[in-house]
């Protein structure tokens, strides 16, 4: 066994490997197609999910559309990749491109809560109920249902509640339609005849085979009194509602609702929490899992197809309550369930917990993440490594990176940037990302986890609090349900940090899987596949009654449970003194890290443990994930911390036998001298920042390896400049500010494109583009009619004439009339393509540039479908910007240290070739070290020989095979970020980057270019090393 894992470990086959989104986002060619499926394969992928996104030209589940989808699957088979679909045009799943909700009956409704004075209301039958209260606030007290007979007297000078139904507002999201009811089963039905039923009458045979699964993304039941979110007027007045809802809670609860509407939205007496809150709440999960989930995932199973995506949302305890209640409910519904990991600084770590503890109680080895979205353009090689390697070690095995884009045309180029694809100058390095990744699921995929803790995860508690206005864009501004949040993420860092493996127990699956089990003497809980030694209660102020009974078994058996801090307050959202009493028979603890840390090791010790080498200490942000199989033990340690390495360090494994270090960037296997004693094993640990190690313990090593050494710098060069140096691409100088003029009319000030864009929208009464449009394939449907005849003019200086050809770069030139300087250029043909196939190259005559101010002149009969966008000039010229003054001049002789946005290069995006000074050979081994650098990573050749890329820390690669050297080239591979912008947002940097970061108003907005460093900022050094005895 440890054999085959060792050949899948050292070539990692396509399941292991990512399969990013493909943005389907443009007219769609069956040639581009093909060459972008290479392109997946090139980039180390094992597959793509096909993903409409906004810009679709081609008709969405037309027959174009299912022919390409065809021909795709049959290329990936042919290759040896996945092809998955997507089930949705754009998302949330379910309104099939806003044609499933055509018919106003299956769209999604909610209810409604108007306070009214007493002297403005009238009766009126859509009432689903009335109510006259005193109402304070949120509060209120002395509610009285009303009838339509009921005298005005008996409500004078009081409050009346109106309830009533009214749909989800239409959206261009949706093409003018909305989102659709998911607890109404006939909708659900209605929509997979629309998208499924049309794949399996159009793909045949594929299903299952050459196309293996598909992507539900972020299907939810509609935001429960969220101040954002939804295009509805004050939202934080509405809940999800569904016809047959008020039916179904009396079949699950009792009673009728409608008698206690009240108290869903507002708190009865001041009461914060509630039980009709709590089954409210339990009544929209129920609907959404019976009427969504439930018939997606039988339709998936009954047709071949792996149901895998994420639902709306994760974050926090108040994000997934909001939209879904509990994700945790959702993953017994999909055969790989996922999550949604935005941004590059997303620290939401439970996200993944969540996830992979389900699927550990389901034996479900595969757990989609879909990450990266929303980073922009700047993230370099490292980031994608850090974001990623928590995410895998918490439990991820199957990476879906977001996004790897068809086009770059018009709106597309801001749809969530980057895109991890062929536009990025680094695109041919992702091997590099991926053969570790994909190594690493290799070994997290095998085995089985240790872990014996279960917390009860404590979503619930927010449920029974809700009230009017308690949210905000999918989470919660309550302080009390932000207090669970806060408890929420301490506990998980007190348990992660202290190595300590634990799994999250969902109330409804503790009380339907859960049972006590006798093994060995030691009473366990079994909860589905998985088995637990210590239940922990915590940060909870409702418990469910099924929860307490089964814990009271576990207890009564000798199992073992604690209570840190506060016990529940509440049962069923109902005050009681149950759960307390329960706490005062279990172990206590106080909810703090060293206290709750002590009473877990007691109840369960641990296996592993990182301290610090000299004082023993545990040493936080080191998390561990360990895998027990008959091919031996494999322990993975992350550390978490981005900016600090940890300091040296001990890692502890119970137990004897050999020790390995695997190397999941090269594949390469090492002995490790570990030393032995008191029933520990003792390996000595020291991890960058964002660094890892991966380590083998079997009965029975390989001798035949080398053993790892530690080396110690003897000597260190610097590598000095200014250095000649190579690009491999012609430098670039963006063209996006212009003036305009409709009809001949007089011409606007100078703009940026964008707000030009818009203004000449707004003037024509045209609806502004951007990431909510409605799509191109929709609008398409109808050709528009020419609005306006618009002239743009670009200016630019040109202070030294270039000695070399100059390109205009720019989308679809054959719409427009060019000019330069008065020359009319010939936009029927063209030199090819820059970046992107959009991004089309038209040389300039020579002479048409001129010393001093040039004009780049586009004229074009404007209507909907015209996209204006920035342009781009490209040639052997420098760059240099004052404020909002572009100009021409001449190229940099050599580079130095520092900036690249200094040295006449401010736009450049591609690769710098740095050419060093001859290194000689030296004594030991020899490594070059690059300290601080901008751009994705950092590669470096001699002679035609080229050493591991240093793309994440400690920023180095040995090069001793590659000396003496002559011509040592250190290649900068740098972002796009400098290209494609954001260029005018303020700050900088944000924590995530969609279409409205690059229409920014206010204070957020610069006409000057907000750029950020690029290249060496300081001199490569070589750093001699030998061994240290």
């Amino acid at each position: 066994m440890k054999r085959d894992l060792i050949q899948r470990f050292e070539n990692p086959g396509a399941e292991y490997r990512g399969k990013p989104f493909w943005s389907w986002n443009g007219k769609l060619e069956a040639e581009e197609l093909l060459r972008q499926i290479g392109v997946c394969r090139d980039m180390g992928f094992g597959g793509f999910f096909m993903h409409s996104r906004t810009g679709l030209r081609t008709e969405y589940l037309g027959d174009e559309w299912f022919d390409l989808i065809n021909l795709c699957a049959d290329e990936g088979e042919r290759l040896g990749l996945e092809a998955w679909l997507y089930d949705e045009d754009r998302w949330p799943s379910g309104s099939a491109g806003g044609m499933a909700t055509d018919d106003p009956q299956y769209r999604m409704k909610y209810l409604r809560l108007t306070p009214r004075p007493a002297d403005e209301f009238a009766w009126d039958d859509s009432l689903v109920a009335a109510f006259a209260c005193d109402l304070d606030g949120i509060d209120y007290r002395g509610a009285v249902r009303l009838s339509s007979d009921t005298p005005a007297a008996e409500i004078a000078g009081r409050t009346v509640l109106c309830f009533t139904v009214e749909e989800m507002a239409s959206s261009t999201f949706y093409q003018g339609n909305t989102y659709l009811d998911t607890m109404n089963r006939e909708a659900t039905e209605h929509f997979l005849q629309l998208t499924h039923e049309r794949y399996k009458a159009k793909c045949g045979d594929r299903l299952g085979r050459s196309i293996k699964g598909i992507f539900t993304d972020e299907p939810h039941r509609g935001m429960v009194m969220c101040g954002s979110g939804i295009p509805n007027q004050d939202s934080a007045w509405l809940v999800p509602w569904t016809p047959k809802l008020p039916d179904r809670f009396q079949e699950w609860f009792g009673y009728d609702l409608r008698d206690r509407l009240p108290e869903v939205f507002l708190r009865p007496n001041g009461e914060r929490l509630s039980p009709v809150k709590w089954q409210f709440m339990e009544c929209l999960q129920r609907l959404f899992l019976e009427n969504w989930a439930v018939p997606c995932d039988e339709w998936c199973r009954r047709n071949g197809l792996i149901l895998t995506g994420h639902i709306l949302h994760e974050d926090t305890l108040g994000a997934q309550a909001v939209p879904c209640g509990s994700v945790m409910r959702y993953y017994e519904h999909m055969e790989y369930p996922g999550v949604d990991v935005l941004t590059e600084g997303n620290r939401a770590f439970w996200i993944v917990k969540q996830c992979a503890s389900v699927c550990r109680q389901l034996g479900r080895p595969w757990l989609l993440s879909e990450l990266y979205g929303c980073t922009g353009w700047q993230m370099p090689l490292e980031a994608h490594k850090s974001v990623g390697d928590w995410q895998s070690l918490l439990g991820v095995t199957l990476r879906c990176p977001h996004l790897s884009w068809y086009t770059m045309e018009a709106e597309a180029k801001r749809d969530f940037p980057a895109s991890i694809f062929h536009q990025s100058a680094w695109y041919t390095d992702y091997p590099y990302v991926e053969d570790y990744f994909s190594r690493m699921h290799v070994v997290l995929a095998h085995g089985k986890p240790r872990c014996d803790v279960l917390v009860v995860n404590p979503v619930e508690s927010a449920w029974a609090q809700i009230h009017v206005d308690w949210a905000r864009w999918l989470d919660s501004i309550d302080p009390h349900v932000k207090e669970l949040d806060s408890a929420y993420r301490d506990l998980f860092h007190w348990l992660c940090d202290a190595q300590i493996e634990f799994d999250y127990g969902d109330e409804d699956h503790i009380g339907r899987w859960g049972k006590v089990l006798e093994t060995s003497g030691r009473p366990r809980f079994q909860l589905g596949e998985m088995a637990y030694s210590t239940i922990i209660v915590s940060g909870m102020e409702t418990i469910r009654s099924s929860t307490v009974a089964k814990l009271k078994e576990f207890m009564s058996a000798g199992g073992q449970v604690i209570f840190a801090g506060e016990s529940p307050t509440h049962q069923d959202g109902e005050a009681s003194d149950a759960p307390a009493k329960l706490a005062q028979k279990a172990l206590r603890s106080s909810f703090d890290r060293s206290a709750v840390v002590t009473a877990v090791k007691v109840a369960a010790p641990t296996t592993v443990e990182v301290v610090h080498r000299e004082t023993g200490m545990p040493l936080t942000d080191v998390f561990v994930q360990v895998r027990d199989s008959d091919a031996g033990t494999m322990i993975l340690a992350v550390n978490v911390n981005r900016e600090h390495p940890t300091p040296e360090a001990t890692l502890r494994m119970r137990g004897s036998g050999a020790v390995e270090e695997w190397d999941l960037v090269t594949g390469g296997r090492q002995r490790v001298a570990a030393q032995s004693a008191d029933g520990w094993l003792k390996v000595d640990l020291s991890l960058p920042a964002s660094g890892q190690a991966l380590f083998w313990v079997g009965d029975q090593g390989d001798p035949s390896l080398p053993l790892r050494q530690a080396l110690a710098e003897s000597d260190s060069t610097p590598l000095e400049g200014p250095y000649a140096y190579e690009l491999d691409e012609p430098n670039v100088l963006v063209l996006d500010r212009a003036r305009f003029s409709l009809d001949g009319g007089e011409w606007s000030a100078d703009l940026e494109i964008l707000k030009a864009d818009q203004r000449i929208r707004d003037t024509l009464g045209i609806p502004r583009r951007g990431g909510e449009m409605l799509q191109p394939w929709f609008t398409a449907k109808h050709v528009p009619p020419v609005r306006a005849q618009l002239a743009l003019e670009f200016t630019f200086a040109v202070d030294r004439l270039p000695e070399g050809p100059v390109e205009l770069v720019m989308e679809h030139p054959e719409r427009f009339v060019v000019a330069v300087n008065g020359t009319i250029l010939d936009t029927a043909t063209d030199n090819g393509w820059w970046c992107d196939p959009c991004f089309r190259r038209l040389t300039l005559p020579d002479g048409a540039l001129i010393e001093g101010d040039n004009v780049v002149r586009l004229e074009v009969g404007f209507h909907e479908l015209i996209d204006l966008e920035s342009l781009y000039l490209q040639g052997g010229f420098g760059v240099r910007i004052d404020g909002t003054r572009r100009a021409m001049v001449e190229m940099p002789e050599t580079l130095r240290v520092g900036d690249l946005v200094e040295q006449g290069l401010p736009f450049y995006t591609g690769r710098v070739r740095y050419l060093m000074p001859a290194v000689p050979c030296g004594e030991g081994r020899a490594f070059l070290v690059t300290d601080e650098f901008e751009g994705a990573l950092v590669r470096v050749e001699a002679d035609g020989g080229a050493a591991q890329p240093i793309a994440w820390q400690p920023y180095e690669t040995e090069i001793t095979g590659l000396l003496p050297t002559d011509r040592l080239v250190v290649e900068t591979v740098l972002t796009r970020r400098n290209v494609f912008g954001p260029l005018h947002q303020v700050p900088k940097l944000t924590a995530g980057y969609g279409p409205g970061n690059w229409i920014s108003e206010g204070k957020s907005f610069s006409e000057g270019y907000q750029l950020i460093p690029s290249g060496l900022l300081t001199p490569p050094r070589v750093s001699w090393r030998a061994p240290v005895e």
